[in-house]
């Protein structure tokens, strides 16, 4: 037996499955509630509140617009949707962190029980909370910024090796190594490269570039010659940048 190609259809239903549960929830608050009020999916009121509820089988970029674009004409804005399965991932909470900053609220129904919950309250959440909460990234964004010697990346680019501080230390490292002549002690390499970590380098060997001989002696590996011709031009400008 074949499976069935779901249809615009199917995704009505499924989105008609939303409007039970979220329009009892709200009716049980003392809202009047109707469906598909000039495109709406959910549209309510009770006193002077207004409230549209956006059903959407998930949460993506196409549900936040459309909300954001029913708060021209009314106060309060819902997304509708059935209780995320990735709802503790990275990915969830970066939409969420998105609807807080528009004030759009999101509404979870639960697709076995029914239960309706809310998830976020429509109220635009002022980016100084998340800014004080992120205080630890901002600086290890601009301590990272700050520590490159060179400034040689190139911005919207992936499966590209970046020119890291730690790959610019470890970078001199690996030419200070090969100038003693592919095999020292820490202590020889840190001076001929001024670089404080020149230690941890060696030892944890984070790229394959160094092999611990004996006890105080690193030595370079193949990978560690091949990446002294393929960084030889970074090699020189960084030997050429001044020192912190």
């Amino acid at each position: 037996m074949t499976a069935r190609k779901k249809t615009g259809n199917d995704e009505k239903r499924m989105e008609r499955d939303l409007f039970k549960p979220i329009k009892s929830f709200f009716e049980e608050q003392g809202y009047v509630c109707d469906g598909e009020v000039n495109d709406i999916d959910i549209f309510m009121q009770k006193e002077e509140d207004s409230v549209a509820v956006e059903l959407k089988q998930t949460l993506d970029f196409r549900a936040i617009q459309q909300a954001a674009l029913r708060q021209k004409i009314v106060e309060t804005v819902y997304i509708g949707t059935f209780m995320p399965k990735d709802r503790n991932s990275s990915s969830f909470r970066d939409k969420l962190y998105l609807l807080k900053r528009l004030g759009i609220g999101l509404i979870a129904v639960g697709k076995r029980s029914g239960t309706v919950t809310i998830l976020s309250e429509p109220v635009v959440s002022e980016l100084s909370v998340f800014q004080a909460r992120n205080k630890g990234k901002k600086k290890a964004l601009e301590k990272e910024f700050q520590k490159r010697r060179i400034k040689s990346n190139t911005g919207g680019v992936t499966g590209v090796k970046l020119l890291t501080r730690y790959r610019e230390d470890a970078l001199l490292v690996l030419n200070a190594l090969f100038v003693l002549g592919g095999e020292a002690s820490p202590k020889d390499v840190k001076k001929l490269s001024f670089v404080d970590k020149t230690a941890n380098i060696l030892r944890d060997n984070h790229y394959g570039w160094f092999s611990h001989v004996r006890a105080g002696v690193y030595s370079i590996t193949d990978a560690g010659y091949q990446a002294i011709d393929e960084y030889q031009d970074t090699i020189d400008l960084l030997k050429a940048t001044p020192r912190d």
